[in-house]
């Protein structure tokens, strides 16, 4: 039983529950540049990603660095708190594609 009265995982679910937030972790799994990560999100707009991807690593879950290319390029990396939420979205990947039917693949709230 909890002692305290709010639920456990409130915390976690108004970060993960903003829009976009799971898939861009989802999808930093295997891209890491900006440009990867607006093409695998089906053309997110520059100025949506920008900001979910600063507000995921204000919120300890994304690092972000430069990469020393001509023309500079930033890379963003699932820090080692985002990381671990690895078996969350794998788990919650199984689940969709068990229980979720095609038609409700790909769509957005």
């Amino acid at each position: 039983m909890f002692q305290s009265r709010t639920c456990p995982i409130s915390a976690i679910a108004r970060i993960l529950g903003r829009k976009w937030a799971l898939e861009l972790l989802f999808y930093l799994r295997q891209h890491n540049r900006f440009c990867e990560l607006q093409a695998a999100a089906g053309g997110l707009s520059p100025a949506t990603l920008t900001r979910r991807l600063r507000q995921l690593e204000r919120d300890g879950l994304v690092t972000r660095s430069l990469v020393s290319t001509a023309p500079v390029q930033i890379e963003y990396r699932l820090s080692e708190k985002g990381l671990a939420l690895g078996p969350v979205l794998d788990a919650l990947a199984e689940w969709s594609h068990r229980w979720l039917s095609d038609e409700h693949q790909g769509e957005t709230a």
